[in-house]
Protein backbone atom coordinates (compact mmCIF):
# COMPACT_ATOMS: atom_id res chain seq x y z
CA UNK A 1 0.00 0.00 0.00
CA UNK A 2 1.26 3.56 -0.67
CA UNK A 3 1.95 6.08 2.08
CA UNK A 4 1.59 9.76 1.78
CA UNK A 5 3.60 11.59 3.83
CA UNK A 6 1.60 14.16 5.91
CA UNK A 7 3.24 17.76 7.42
CA UNK A 8 1.58 18.68 10.04
CA UNK A 9 2.64 22.16 10.94
CA UNK A 10 4.12 23.29 14.33
CA UNK A 11 1.36 26.26 14.58
CA UNK A 12 -1.89 26.96 12.81
CA UNK A 13 -2.94 30.25 11.38
CA UNK A 14 -7.09 28.76 12.14
CA UNK A 15 -9.36 25.94 12.69
CA UNK A 16 -10.44 26.05 8.98
CA UNK A 17 -6.48 25.62 7.95
CA UNK A 18 -6.19 22.53 10.47
CA UNK A 19 -9.50 21.32 9.13
CA UNK A 20 -8.36 21.90 5.27
CA UNK A 21 -5.43 19.57 5.84
CA UNK A 22 -8.38 16.44 6.45
CA UNK A 23 -10.77 17.79 3.88
CA UNK A 24 -13.10 18.34 6.84
CA UNK A 25 -15.80 20.24 6.59
CA UNK A 26 -17.38 22.94 8.83
CA UNK A 27 -20.38 21.26 10.80
CA UNK A 28 -21.27 24.01 13.29
CA UNK A 29 -19.93 27.07 15.18
CA UNK A 30 -21.72 28.37 18.55
CA UNK A 31 -23.79 31.59 18.57
CA UNK A 32 -22.81 32.98 21.79
CA UNK A 33 -25.60 35.36 22.92
CA UNK A 34 -24.80 39.14 23.26
CA UNK A 35 -23.33 40.50 26.54
CA UNK A 36 -26.83 42.14 26.97
CA UNK A 37 -28.11 38.96 27.72
CA UNK A 38 -26.24 37.77 30.37
CA UNK A 39 -27.88 36.32 32.99
CA UNK A 40 -27.60 33.40 36.44
CA UNK A 41 -31.32 32.34 35.82
CA UNK A 42 -31.13 29.06 35.48
CA UNK A 43 -34.41 29.23 32.80
CA UNK A 44 -32.79 31.83 31.14
CA UNK A 45 -29.17 30.00 30.67
CA UNK A 46 -30.93 26.52 29.72
CA UNK A 47 -32.68 28.48 27.35
CA UNK A 48 -29.47 30.03 26.10
CA UNK A 49 -28.10 27.21 26.01
CA UNK A 50 -30.46 25.30 23.47
CA UNK A 51 -30.42 28.12 21.14
CA UNK A 52 -26.46 28.70 20.69
CA UNK A 53 -24.76 26.13 22.02
CA UNK A 54 -27.24 23.54 20.23
CA UNK A 55 -27.60 21.59 23.13
CA UNK A 56 -28.40 17.89 22.31
CA UNK A 57 -32.06 16.23 22.56
CA UNK A 58 -31.00 14.48 26.36
CA UNK A 59 -30.00 17.14 27.69
CA UNK A 60 -33.15 19.23 26.56
CA UNK A 61 -34.44 19.34 30.76
CA UNK A 62 -32.58 21.45 33.72
CA UNK A 63 -33.01 17.67 35.68
CA UNK A 64 -30.38 16.54 32.88
CA UNK A 65 -27.88 19.12 33.03
CA UNK A 66 -25.53 18.53 35.54
CA UNK A 67 -24.61 21.31 37.93
CA UNK A 68 -27.26 23.69 35.89
CA UNK A 69 -27.06 25.81 38.99
CA UNK A 70 -23.22 26.68 38.93
CA UNK A 71 -23.27 28.06 35.05
CA UNK A 72 -24.08 31.92 33.82
CA UNK A 73 -24.00 33.66 31.15
CA UNK A 74 -21.42 36.80 31.77
CA UNK A 75 -19.59 39.45 30.08
CA UNK A 76 -16.51 38.28 28.79
CA UNK A 77 -13.77 39.46 31.86
CA UNK A 78 -10.78 39.20 29.95
CA UNK A 79 -11.49 40.70 26.28
CA UNK A 80 -12.84 44.24 26.72
CA UNK A 81 -13.60 43.82 22.78
CA UNK A 82 -16.00 40.90 23.05
CA UNK A 83 -19.86 42.14 22.71
CA UNK A 84 -20.44 38.30 23.62
CA UNK A 85 -21.70 36.59 26.51
CA UNK A 86 -19.33 33.56 27.14
CA UNK A 87 -20.55 31.20 29.64
CA UNK A 88 -19.41 30.72 33.41
CA UNK A 89 -18.91 27.65 35.68
CA UNK A 90 -18.24 28.19 39.21
CA UNK A 91 -16.60 25.47 41.01
CA UNK A 92 -18.24 25.83 44.76
CA UNK A 93 -15.33 25.83 47.07
CA UNK A 94 -14.89 22.73 48.89
CA UNK A 95 -16.61 20.19 46.58
CA UNK A 96 -15.57 18.43 43.08
CA UNK A 97 -18.66 19.93 41.63
CA UNK A 98 -19.26 21.31 38.00
CA UNK A 99 -21.55 20.81 35.50
CA UNK A 100 -21.79 18.20 32.50
CA UNK A 101 -23.95 18.14 29.26
CA UNK A 102 -23.52 17.61 25.42
CA UNK A 103 -24.55 19.18 22.70
CA UNK A 104 -25.80 18.01 19.83
CA UNK A 105 -23.11 19.47 16.86
CA UNK A 106 -23.58 16.80 13.85
CA UNK A 107 -26.30 15.53 12.19
CA UNK A 108 -28.27 12.23 13.88
CA UNK A 109 -26.41 9.40 11.93
CA UNK A 110 -23.91 11.13 10.48
CA UNK A 111 -21.55 8.94 11.34
CA UNK A 112 -18.59 10.91 12.06
CA UNK A 113 -15.59 9.83 11.91
CA UNK A 114 -12.99 12.64 11.95
CA UNK A 115 -13.53 16.05 13.82
CA UNK A 116 -12.01 19.51 14.66
CA UNK A 117 -13.22 20.57 18.09
CA UNK A 118 -12.28 24.45 19.06
CA UNK A 119 -13.16 26.52 21.84
CA UNK A 120 -11.16 28.47 23.86
CA UNK A 121 -11.13 28.53 27.47
CA UNK A 122 -10.27 30.91 30.61
CA UNK A 123 -9.65 30.96 34.29
CA UNK A 124 -9.56 33.29 37.35
CA UNK A 125 -6.50 35.39 37.57
CA UNK A 126 -6.20 33.27 40.77
CA UNK A 127 -7.90 30.05 40.26
CA UNK A 128 -6.67 27.15 42.10
CA UNK A 129 -5.95 24.39 39.76
CA UNK A 130 -5.27 21.90 42.98
CA UNK A 131 -4.48 18.85 41.75
CA UNK A 132 -6.89 18.39 38.60
CA UNK A 133 -9.93 18.63 37.03
CA UNK A 134 -12.16 17.80 33.66
CA UNK A 135 -12.77 19.90 30.36
CA UNK A 136 -15.04 19.33 27.25
CA UNK A 137 -13.91 16.95 24.26
CA UNK A 138 -14.86 14.65 21.59
CA UNK A 139 -17.25 11.83 22.49
CA UNK A 140 -18.07 8.92 20.88
CA UNK A 141 -20.55 5.82 20.22
CA UNK A 142 -22.84 3.99 18.74
CA UNK A 143 -26.70 4.31 18.19
CA UNK A 144 -27.77 1.54 20.30
CA UNK A 145 -25.04 2.68 23.07
CA UNK A 146 -26.42 2.30 26.78
CA UNK A 147 -24.02 3.93 28.76
CA UNK A 148 -21.79 7.08 28.88
CA UNK A 149 -18.08 5.97 28.80
CA UNK A 150 -17.07 8.19 32.11
CA UNK A 151 -16.79 7.62 35.81
CA UNK A 152 -15.23 4.69 35.62
CA UNK A 153 -17.79 3.14 33.00
CA UNK A 154 -15.40 0.87 30.22
CA UNK A 155 -18.10 -0.04 27.64
CA UNK A 156 -17.39 -1.28 23.94
CA UNK A 157 -20.29 0.76 22.11
CA UNK A 158 -18.35 4.31 23.70
CA UNK A 159 -15.38 6.14 24.07
CA UNK A 160 -14.29 9.64 25.43
CA UNK A 161 -11.59 12.04 25.23
CA UNK A 162 -12.08 15.07 27.41
CA UNK A 163 -9.28 17.32 28.15
CA UNK A 164 -7.76 17.66 31.84
CA UNK A 165 -5.88 20.05 34.05
CA UNK A 166 -3.32 19.01 36.81
CA UNK A 167 -1.23 21.03 39.49
CA UNK A 168 -0.56 24.30 38.07
CA UNK A 169 -2.87 23.72 35.17
CA UNK A 170 -0.71 21.26 33.20
CA UNK A 171 -2.65 19.79 30.52
CA UNK A 172 -3.50 16.55 28.97
CA UNK A 173 -6.25 14.62 27.09
CA UNK A 174 -7.86 12.25 29.14
CA UNK A 175 -9.29 9.56 27.57
CA UNK A 176 -11.48 6.77 28.02
CA UNK A 177 -10.35 4.04 25.34
CA UNK A 178 -9.60 0.28 24.43
CA UNK A 179 -6.05 -0.60 25.12
CA UNK A 180 -4.03 -3.48 23.68
CA UNK A 181 -0.33 -4.82 24.49
CA UNK A 182 2.40 -2.23 24.82
CA UNK A 183 -0.12 0.77 24.35
CA UNK A 184 0.08 1.28 27.86
CA UNK A 185 4.42 1.15 28.02
CA UNK A 186 4.50 4.33 26.20
CA UNK A 187 6.32 7.13 28.21
CA UNK A 188 3.49 9.71 27.34
CA UNK A 189 0.70 7.00 27.91
CA UNK A 190 -0.40 6.55 31.75
CA UNK A 191 -3.12 4.08 31.99
CA UNK A 192 -5.22 2.97 34.81
CA UNK A 193 -7.58 -0.08 34.37
CA UNK A 194 -10.54 1.53 36.69
CA UNK A 195 -10.62 4.63 35.76
CA UNK A 196 -9.11 6.75 31.98
CA UNK A 197 -5.67 7.02 30.61
CA UNK A 198 -3.54 10.12 30.34
CA UNK A 199 -2.11 11.13 27.13
CA UNK A 200 1.13 13.49 26.70
CA UNK A 201 0.28 14.59 30.66
CA UNK A 202 2.01 18.19 30.76
CA UNK A 203 2.51 18.75 27.03
CA UNK A 204 0.56 22.31 27.29
CA UNK A 205 -0.54 24.68 30.16
CA UNK A 206 -3.40 26.29 30.80
CA UNK A 207 -3.36 29.96 31.93
CA UNK A 208 -4.96 32.05 34.24
CA UNK A 209 -6.48 35.22 33.43
CA UNK A 210 -6.53 35.02 29.87
CA UNK A 211 -7.99 32.99 27.11
CA UNK A 212 -6.41 29.48 25.76
CA UNK A 213 -7.42 28.30 22.60
CA UNK A 214 -7.88 24.47 22.10
CA UNK A 215 -7.97 22.50 19.23
CA UNK A 216 -8.76 19.14 19.11
CA UNK A 217 -8.61 17.24 16.29
CA UNK A 218 -9.58 13.11 16.14
CA UNK A 219 -9.51 10.76 13.52
CA UNK A 220 -11.04 7.41 14.35
CA UNK A 221 -8.90 3.78 14.15
CA UNK A 222 -10.68 0.77 11.52
CA UNK A 223 -10.59 -2.06 14.00
CA UNK A 224 -8.57 -4.09 14.13
CA UNK A 225 -5.59 -1.56 12.97
CA UNK A 226 -4.59 0.43 16.01
CA UNK A 227 -4.39 3.44 13.85
CA UNK A 228 -6.35 6.05 15.35
CA UNK A 229 -5.00 9.77 15.07
CA UNK A 230 -4.94 12.18 18.67
CA UNK A 231 -3.59 16.20 17.95
CA UNK A 232 -4.39 18.91 20.09
CA UNK A 233 -2.87 22.78 19.63
CA UNK A 234 -2.98 25.10 22.28
CA UNK A 235 -2.88 28.51 21.43
CA UNK A 236 -1.99 27.78 17.88
CA UNK A 237 1.10 25.46 18.68
CA UNK A 238 1.22 21.24 18.45
CA UNK A 239 1.12 20.54 21.62
CA UNK A 240 0.47 16.60 21.69
CA UNK A 241 0.35 14.29 18.44
CA UNK A 242 -0.35 10.72 19.17
CA UNK A 243 -1.15 7.54 16.95
CA UNK A 244 -1.53 3.71 17.07
CA UNK A 245 -4.85 4.77 19.37
CA UNK A 246 -7.57 2.11 19.27
CA UNK A 247 -10.29 4.17 19.78
CA UNK A 248 -13.15 1.36 19.12
CA UNK A 249 -13.55 -2.43 18.42
CA UNK A 250 -17.08 -1.71 17.05
CA UNK A 251 -16.91 -0.15 13.79
CA UNK A 252 -20.53 1.03 14.71
CA UNK A 253 -18.89 3.77 16.87
CA UNK A 254 -18.76 6.48 15.48
CA UNK A 255 -17.97 10.77 16.86
CA UNK A 256 -21.12 11.46 18.36
CA UNK A 257 -20.88 15.03 19.89
CA UNK A 258 -19.27 17.07 22.24
CA UNK A 259 -19.43 16.28 25.81
CA UNK A 260 -19.25 19.52 28.17
CA UNK A 261 -17.95 17.58 31.29
CA UNK A 262 -15.99 19.93 33.81
CA UNK A 263 -15.22 19.42 37.63
CA UNK A 264 -12.45 18.76 40.15
CA UNK A 265 -11.44 15.17 40.30
CA UNK A 266 -9.90 13.36 41.63
CA UNK A 267 -12.14 10.89 44.06
CA UNK A 268 -11.53 12.11 47.38
CA UNK A 269 -11.45 15.38 49.46
CA UNK A 270 -7.79 15.81 48.38
CA UNK A 271 -9.30 17.36 45.01
CA UNK A 272 -11.66 19.66 46.48
CA UNK A 273 -12.20 23.12 45.05
CA UNK A 274 -10.44 26.13 46.18
CA UNK A 275 -13.18 27.68 44.80
CA UNK A 276 -13.02 29.87 41.26
CA UNK A 277 -14.52 29.53 37.92
CA UNK A 278 -13.89 28.74 34.15
CA UNK A 279 -15.03 30.09 31.42
CA UNK A 280 -16.11 28.92 27.52
CA UNK A 281 -16.42 30.34 24.12
CA UNK A 282 -16.29 30.65 20.70
CA UNK A 283 -16.84 26.78 19.93
CA UNK A 284 -16.60 25.07 16.44
CA UNK A 285 -16.59 21.56 14.56
CA UNK A 286 -15.37 20.32 11.79
CA UNK A 287 -16.39 16.68 10.54
CA UNK A 288 -15.65 13.81 7.71
CA UNK A 289 -17.08 10.96 7.31
CA UNK A 290 -13.22 9.23 6.44
CA UNK A 291 -11.68 7.66 9.15
CA UNK A 292 -8.00 7.33 10.01
CA UNK A 293 -5.82 5.57 7.52
CA UNK A 294 -2.47 5.99 8.96
CA UNK A 295 -0.51 3.03 9.32
CA UNK A 296 -1.26 1.03 12.55
CA UNK A 297 -0.79 -2.60 13.85
CA UNK A 298 -3.20 -5.21 14.08
CA UNK A 299 -4.48 -5.77 17.34
CA UNK A 300 -6.76 -7.24 19.88
CA UNK A 301 -7.82 -3.78 21.92
CA UNK A 302 -10.26 -4.88 24.78
CA UNK A 303 -12.25 -2.04 26.38
CA UNK A 304 -12.62 -4.59 29.81
CA UNK A 305 -16.68 -3.74 29.85
CA UNK A 306 -16.56 -2.72 33.55
CA UNK A 307 -18.51 -0.28 36.05
CA UNK A 308 -16.30 0.98 38.66
CA UNK A 309 -18.36 1.75 42.10
CA UNK A 310 -16.92 5.34 42.27
CA UNK A 311 -18.62 7.69 40.15
CA UNK A 312 -15.74 10.15 39.75
CA UNK A 313 -13.24 9.40 37.04
CA UNK A 314 -10.10 8.96 39.25
CA UNK A 315 -6.86 11.07 38.84
CA UNK A 316 -2.98 11.08 39.24
CA UNK A 317 -0.82 13.70 40.11
CA UNK A 318 1.94 14.80 37.55
CA UNK A 319 4.74 12.95 37.74
CA UNK A 320 5.79 12.43 34.17
CA UNK A 321 5.73 15.15 31.29
CA UNK A 322 6.27 14.50 27.80
CA UNK A 323 6.61 18.02 25.82
CA UNK A 324 6.23 17.33 21.82
CA UNK A 325 9.40 19.39 20.46
CA UNK A 326 8.50 20.29 17.01
CA UNK A 327 11.61 20.38 14.61
CA UNK A 328 11.77 23.30 12.41
CA UNK A 329 7.97 24.33 11.12
CA UNK A 330 6.63 20.97 10.76
CA UNK A 331 6.10 17.43 12.35
CA UNK A 332 6.17 14.51 9.71
CA UNK A 333 4.18 11.31 10.62
CA UNK A 334 3.76 8.25 8.43
CA UNK A 335 0.06 8.39 6.76
CA UNK A 336 -2.08 6.68 3.95
CA UNK A 337 -5.13 8.12 2.47
CA UNK A 338 -5.36 11.49 3.74
CA UNK A 339 -6.24 14.11 1.11
CA UNK A 340 -3.30 17.14 1.72
CA UNK A 341 -2.75 19.78 0.06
Amino acid sequence: MSVTQLSLPSTIASSASLASLFSLQPSWFSSDPPSTSATTDPSLIQSLLSSSWALSSTSTSSSSISGLANLAWVPDPFDASNSDAVLRLAYPDGSRDGAQFSFAAFQKNAEVQTALLKYEVAFDPSFDFVKGGKLPGLYGSSPTAKGLCTGGNHLSDCWSARLMWRTGGAGEVYAYIPTYDGFCAQADVFCDADYGTSLSRGSFEFARGGWTTIHQLISLSTPPLANGLLALYANSSLSLLHTGIAYRTNPNVSIANVLFSSFFGGSDASWNSMGGSAYFRRVELYASTVPSNTTGPTVSASFDNTISTSSVPHGRSTSRMLLLVVIAWTLVVQVMGLSVP
